[in-house]
C-alpha cells in the first residue's frame, strides 16, 4: 500500500516537538501546527514542480551531514531533540527547491496562517529538513517520489492555502470544486430534509 506522505511526515510532529519549537517562537500551538502542515505541503509541491532526480539524490545525501538528521528516530517516528540547527541547515535546501520564490512563499505562509515572518521562515526550514531526512531514510519512497506526489497531489494541495498554491503555479480548482460539492450536498439535504 502506498503511504500517504504528508500523514507519514505529520507523525513526527508530536506535542513535545511543538512545545520545544514554541520556546523559540511564542506562537499559538494550533497556528504552529498549521504552519508546519502548510510548510510540509508547500515543500512537497515545490519538489513536485522542480523535480530533478539527480538534485534530489544530492540533497538526500547532503542531509545526512546535518545535525537535524541525526536527531530523528525514524523507526518510532520521533524527533529526539529540537534545537536551532535547522535554522541554518534548511536554507541551502530551500534555495534549491524554490530558487527565487523562497521569500515570497515565506511571507505568504506568514500571512495565510497568521504567524510571524521569522516563524514561517524557520518552520519552512524545519519542514524541508524533515522531508529530506524522511526521503533519505525511505529510499523506496524517494525513488518513486514523482509518481507518489502525482497520486497525492490533490490531497496535498488541499492542505495549502490558495495564495501559496498560486505562487507554486497551481490553480485553486481543487478548493472551488470541494466548496461546490459541499454546497450541492447541503442543498440536497435541505430539499429532502424538510419532507
Amino acid at each position: 500500500m502506498t503511504p500517504n506522505l504528508q500523514i507519514e511526515l505529520r507523525r513526527f510532529i508530536s506535542s513535545n516537538v511543538i512545545s520545544k519549537l514554541n520556546k523559540f517562537y511564542f506562537e499559538n500551538d494550533a497556528l504552529l501546527i498549521k504552519a508546519i502542515d502548510v510548510s510540509l505541503g508547500t515543500v512537497l509541491m515545490g519538489c513536485y514542480n522542480n523535480f530533478d532526480e539527480k538534485a534530489l539524490t544530492e540533497m538526500t545525501e547532503l542531509v545526512t551531514e546535518s545535525t537535524f538528521y541525526k536527531e530523528v528516530d525514524f523507526t518510532s517516528s520521533r524527533i529526539l531533540s529540537v534545537d536551532e540547527n535547522y535554522k541554518s541547515e534548511g536554507n541551502h535546501f530551500l534555495e534549491k527547491i524554490f530558487t527565487s520564490k523562497k521569500a515570497r512563499i515565506t511571507e505568504m505562509i506568514s500571512n495565510e496562517v497568521g504567524i510571524k515572518s521569522e516563524t514561517a521562515r524557520e518552520v519552512l526550514n524545519f519542514s524541508t529538513l524533515l522531508i529530506l531526512s524522511y526521503l533519505k531514510y525511505n529510499a523506496e519512497v524517494a525513488s518513486s517520489l514523482k509518481l507518489l506526489l502525482d497520486e497525492q497531489k490533490r490531497d496535498i494541495l488541499n492542505s495549502i492555502p490558495p495564495g501559496i498554491k498560486i505562487i507554486l503555479g497551481f490553480s485553486c480548482y481543487e478548493t472551488v470544486e470541494e466548496k461546490n460539492n459541499s454546497r450541492f450536498a447541503r442543498s440536497i439535504f435541505n430539499l429532502f430534509g424538510n419532507i
